[in-house]
């Protein structure tokens, strides 16, 4: 994993984003193993209290399990309901973006196009 800082975004949300892409991606199965706190902090030259905040996101969000004493493993993915408050949270959020976007005058096939390549987990 390589969190960076080009997204603005605070580094402990771009390791929760990393870890999810990494599991869209499939480089991460149900089951896996992560590094512990101390050894994603080493790996990503980030500040332990900074993973520890991730990792108890990404285990609030059901993304991760951590079974006491022996690790942190990515679980099962969920078949998320359409109306579940992290959907409708990510909707809102989602709108907002493209009210911006209209606003700046981006053409929409230009949206689609930007949302479909984040979709299939293109990065450029």
């Amino acid at each position: 994993m390589q969190v960076n800082d080009q997204s603005g975004l605070p580094y402990y949300e771009q390791l929760i984003l990393h870890v999810k892409q990494q599991i869209v991606q499939g480089i991460l199965q149900p089951g896996d193993r992560l590094p512990s706190v101390r050894d994603m902090a080493r790996q990503e030259q980030l500040n332990p209290n900074t993973v520890s905040k991730a990792y108890k996101q990404l285990e609030a969000q059901q993304v991760i399990t951590t079974v006491h004493g022996k690790g942190t493993y990515v679980r099962e993915t969920a078949v998320v309901a359409g109306d579940s408050a992290q959907v409708v949270a990510t909707k809102k959020q989602l709108f907002t973006l493209l009210t911006e976007l209209r606003y700046l005058g981006v053409p929409l096939d230009e949206v689609v196009k930007w949302i479909k390549e984040a979709y299939q987990g293109v990065e450029q």
